[in-house]
């Protein structure tokens, strides 16, 4: 798992902290993506505190430490900040107390501000720390998005997965990556493709050599990252091998533990493999909106069936 440091999160500037207090601390670590409101620490119940979280001190937390007099305000400055935590961060733009930013100091223990809301606040850090503290991988393979669904093509050495992103491209959709795919697992049912930064924008062709998508085709033939959600397989055509005619039978891949749909596409001569992707694509934006095609066909035969039986 990634690590980030409390001064990595003072550089990303859609955060807006600034900071008031303990910059000698700004090197300690954040490996938990969780953050913590610490009301009931800050009246002396500690069972169960979640000590090596993010403390966000918000509205609620601050009415009652600035009610506090000047004597109960140390207390707890002292044995709240006796825990090792990573960083406090106050939001509203809401100024610690003397004392606190005091201790603060000499524990060594970084006390942020940040304009935002407590809200807005800890969805932006939230979704920064899943993102940054993911866990990762990379994977073979070529990423793009196909009408708004992130398709990851995989397949064996030469089979044409790079020829085909490039055909996909020229027909509009955009590349996220060739050839080395790295994944990040955001959550339980979620997972982001990206690129890696030397090779962003870069294709391999055999035969060609390497080419720059957006210097050929513009910066809208390209993304950044996105949601994984369909696996294509391309394999060379097989006699004996049995291929889904009717859609029924679904199948998984797993990334990260994290299972998305799979499509396997023989190929042959003669099949237009660009399309057929389209095609996986609109299918499973159709399935994700409750309309599943092959499923209703079946059904329309077999009430077409049972019809003629009880003629």
């Amino acid at each position: 798992m990634t690590k980030i440091k409390v001064k990595d999160l003072i550089d990303f500037p859609d955060l807006h902290l600034k900071i008031v207090a303990g910059i000698e601390g700004i090197d300690r670590e954040i490996q938990n993506v969780d953050i913590n409101r610490p009301g009931l620490a800050l009246v002396g119940f500690f069972d169960n505190f979640a000590s090596n979280r993010i403390q966000i001190i918000g509205k609620g937390e601050y009415a009652f430490l600035v009610k506090c007099d000047i004597h109960k305000q140390k207390e707890i400055a002292k044995t709240f900040l006796d825990f090792p935590i990573p960083a406090i961060i106050f939001t509203h733009n809401q100024m610690p107390p003397e004392c606190l930013i005091e201790e603060a100091n000499q524990k060594k223990i970084p006390v942020l501000v940040s304009e935002y809301s407590t809200h807005d606040f800890q969805m932006k850090l939230f979704s920064l720390l899943s993102e940054i503290l993911a866990e990762e991988t990379t994977v073979p393979g070529v990423l793009l998005d196909v009408f708004g669904v992130g398709v990851l093509i995989q397949g064996e050495s030469s089979i044409g997965k790079s020829e085909t992103a490039l055909e996909l491209i020229e027909r509009g959709h955009r590349l996220i990556a060739d050839d080395v795919v790295r994944i990040k697992s955001i959550s339980e049912s979620i997972i982001v493709g990206y690129t890696d930064p030397i090779i962003e924008y870069h294709m391999e062709l055999r035969g060609i050599g390497i080419i720059n998508i957006k210097d050929m085709y513009g910066i809208r033939a390209t993304r950044k990252k996105i949601n994984i959600e369909l696996n294509i397989l391309l394999e060379e055509w097989k006699k004996d091998n049995h291929y889904d005619r009717l859609g029924i039978v679904e199948e998984y891949s797993s990334f990260l533990n994290v299972k998305i749909p799979k499509i396997t596409i023989p190929i042959r001569p003669g099949r237009n493999i660009p399309i057929l992707i389209e095609t996986a694509a609109m299918n499973y934006r159709l399935k994700t909106m409750g309309y599943h095609i092959s499923k209703s066909f079946l059904e329309k035969i077999q009430k077409n069936i049972e019809r003629k039986i009880k003629i």
